[in-house]
């Protein structure tokens, strides 16, 4: 166990700093104020902060980590012979079992002719016109064929409980036949081959894109407007994605915030990017935002918006004008951030509304707080939008992922599986 030290003006900030700086496995053991500097011994222009001494996981070496995968290495190496090994002798006893095989099908054939002829001249005494082979075969196709169009019991279930989650019937409807199609009639009886066909037809309506520098032309800096209802999970985003693109990928970001009318919330913004040590800047007017933009030598800037009401027309007008204020080398996106927990015709109430910025990009907030997230979906693929991050929680930087297709449309067959999603660390990232 390493043991470190950490200052910061108050306990929070000592926090935020371990936490991102060594991830979720340190531990804080002691902390206390310090007091520094002082005239003459007194207290008197003394600087008060806090400091907490935290445990370390220590980790492997290099040398310790060659070693490691050398013993993995050797690991699959040997499985693999045993298994070289297994095969060489089932292909040895392959051509004894065909040969047997042969024979035993032979005398099969010779039992079956016998009695097929004396069973055909049986019932063909006692009956003139007889039932010709070719009729049976017919029936039983028949049979077979009605037998394969019934939709699966647990088909129907899912139908059923999506519907009740807010989803349209015509939606499932064709998501239901497609599976159905797909699917052998002892796979439609078994639970888990239905759910896994069913989340693999899913996959194709699910579009993700996570690089928040996609489609910027070289030499633009990318500005990213995150927009979205009141309580979305902006200002938690944001800093979130500044903390994965600053210290994780090392790449020049700045924060904005155009919110001012909540005071918490630019103080929180305000202690992430102080804790990183990245540029912010609260925006009170475009000339001064104007002015700020000149000073930013950043390669991201990341801007928080104000939770206006999406039926307030204001909120467009001044969105307007403070994209306005940026130049030619910017390249602006609006990415559109909800909740997971809001219902199928409060979300499409919001995505239409917000359709006024030409938004392309969803962040899915509160996930880790939904009970489904099914109807979200079927919007997203109605109006061509894709995926960008899934947020799972209130820990910055920790609680946000890369939007997966696979994940995602589990979650939406299996929703119990929502417990089971945990966020990026800094050790994974």
């Amino acid at each position: 166990m390493d043991f470190v030290k950490i200052k910061g003006k108050d306990i929070q900030d000592c926090f935020m700093q371990m936490k991102m700086k060594y991830g979720p496995e340190a531990h804080v053991y002691n902390q206390r104020v310090v007091v520094e500097g002082g005239l003459m011994g007194t207290k008197l222009m003394s600087k008060k902060f806090y400091e907490i001494e935290i445990g370390i996981p220590e980790q492997q070496t290099s040398k310790d980590r060659v070693e490691k995968k050398l013993q993995d290495l050797k690991e699959l190496l040997r499985q693999k012979s045993e298994d070289d090994t297994r095969k060489k002798s089932l292909h040895d006893l392959k051509p004894l079992v065909q040969e047997d095989r042969a024979f035993a099908g032979l005398r099969s054939s010779e039992k079956d002719e016998t009695n097929f002829s004396t069973e055909t001249n049986s019932a063909s005494s006692r009956n003139g016109l007889g039932l010709s082979i070719k009729d049976e075969i017919g029936k039983k196709e028949n049979a077979k064929s009605s037998t394969s169009t019934t939709e699966s019991t647990y088909l129907k279930r899912l139908k059923e409980r999506l519907i009740l989650e807010g989803m349209s019937s015509d939606f499932i409807q064709e998501l239901i036949s497609k599976t159905d199609k797909h699917l052998s009639m002892i796979d439609k009886e078994k639970p888990s081959a239905v759910n896994e066909k069913f989340a693999e037809i899913l996959e194709d309506r699910i579009s993700v894109d996570s690089d928040l520098f996609a489609g910027t032309s070289r030499g633009k800096r990318k500005v990213i407007f995150f927009v979205g209802p009141t309580g979305s999970g902006k200002t938690t985003t944001v800093a979130k994605l500044a903390a994965k693109y600053f210290l994780h990928m090392g790449r020049m970001v700045s924060l904005y915030t155009t919110d001012n009318y909540k005071i918490a919330a630019i103080e929180q913004l305000k202690r992430y990017a102080d804790t990183m040590d990245i540029p912010f800047y609260p925006v009170k007017d475009v000339k001064r935002l104007q002015e700020q933009l000149l000073r930013d030598g950043s390669e991201l800037i990341l801007v928080d918006t104000p939770g206006y009401n999406h039926k307030n027309q204001d909120f467009y007008h001044k969105m307007k004008q403070y994209r306005e204020a940026f130049g030619e080398k910017d390249q602006i996106e609006n990415i559109l951030v909800l909740p997971a927990t809001s219902s199928y015709s409060n979300l499409r109430s919001v995505m239409n509304a917000y359709e006024t910025l030409g938004y392309k990009r969803i962040i899915l907030t509160k996930i880790d707080e939904a009970d489904y997230v099914s109807p979200v979906l079927e919007l997203a693929d109605s109006n061509s939008k894709a995926f960008s991050y899934f947020s799972l929680g209130q820990e910055v930087p920790f609680d946000i992922v890369s939007a997966s297709k696979k994940v995602f449309s589990e979650i939406v067959v299996n929703p119990d599986k929502i417990k089971e999603l945990r966020g990026d660390t800094v050790a994974t990232s």
